[in-house]
């Protein structure tokens, strides 16, 4: 078999082009600290890594809602655990103002705080979230809950919309409520439904003008409002406590995503250094014998 000396040449080019081939595509990994360059280089891990990077996004955008919520909750909680202090207050001054022993003049000075905290039991149901965003107006985040018309009347303002957004497996949680199940209606011993704040004016009414059977009912009504409002404050606490658990599953969830993406993506830096250095070794090598190769010729074989 007769090897000439253009086929030398071409194996030991050959072989340069293929080292250096090698060592391009190692130092591109060790820019960039990528094992896969691009999808052609490994078709099956290219798509792992696809569909791991796209659960990894989708967990967090999940992740992002829930802390959204969790935000809201805690507004929702600050606002609720000041109007039921308010209630608790409420209470405490009606039970004084029903004493029979008080005259009329204590039981306006009585008044003049009940009214006062009234005003901020409307303040608190206007209360927004951190997004501006109000927090019982349902689904009409952008209204105020509760406003006064002309004749000094409360006034809802937003819907009964109900807003759920999952929170695990088959479970959702409220998303946005509405003023009214917060700052719910009496309902008296007549069957006669009475709005939160009517309830409250007709109370601080009564008081004013010394009228001790209404102010009787309005120990009643306050007694309702305070029950349905603890209820809302406990739902509230209860839906933190969803979420709070849901996003410690997707943290861990999302912990092991990136750790499988990281072992299939990343790269290893200590075997990619040392594959770099025995390529620019091999390279080195190629290099000198194809110089020794290109300088052979016939002549030279004779003359030796």
């Amino acid at each position: 078999m007769k090897i000439s000396t253009a086929f030398l040449f071409d194996r030991a080019t050959e072989r340069m082009s293929t080292i250096q081939n090698k060592l391009a595509t190692t130092q591109a990994q060790l820019s960039v600290s990528k094992q896969v360059l691009s999808p052609s280089d490994a078709p099956d891990q290219a798509a792992a890594i696809q569909r791991l990077k796209g659960e990894v996004e989708r967990q967090s955008s999940h992740s992002a809602l829930l802390k959204s919520a969790l935000n809201r909750y805690q507004a929702e909680e600050t606002a609720l655990s000041s109007a039921n202090d308010i209630l608790i207050r409420l209470k405490e001054l009606g039970i004084q103002a029903s004493n029979d022993t008080l005259g009329l003049d204590d039981r306006k000075t009585i008044s003049v705080e009940m009214k006062a905290l009234r005003d901020q039991l409307l303040s608190l149901g206007n209360s927004r979230d951190d997004n501006g965003n109000y927090l019982f107006s349902g689904t009409r985040v952008k209204t105020a809950a509760f406003s006064e018309n002309d004749s000094g009347q409360v006034v809802y303002n937003g819907d009964q919309t109900q807003t759920r957004i999952p929170a695990g497996v088959e479970r959702t949680v409220q998303y946005t409520r509405a003023g009214t199940d917060v700052f719910q209606r009496v309902v008296r011993t007549d069957g006669k439904a009475v709005g939160f704040f009517d309830a409250l004016d007709q109370m601080i009414a009564a008081v004013d003008s010394s009228k001790t059977p209404a102010i009787q009912q309005g120990n009643s009504d306050l007694a309702q409002m305070h029950n349905a409002l603890s209820l809302s404050l406990a739902q509230t606490g209860s839906d933190q406590k969803v979420v709070q658990s849901q996003l410690d599953v997707l943290d861990e969830t999302a912990l092991r995503l990136k750790s499988t993406l990281s072992d299939i993506e990343d790269l290893d830096y200590a075997e990619a250094v040392t594959r770099m250095n025995k390529e620019m070794m091999a390279l080195e090598a190629a290099m000198g014998s194809f110089s020794k190769i290109s300088g052979l010729s016939l002549f030279d074989y004779i003359r030796s």
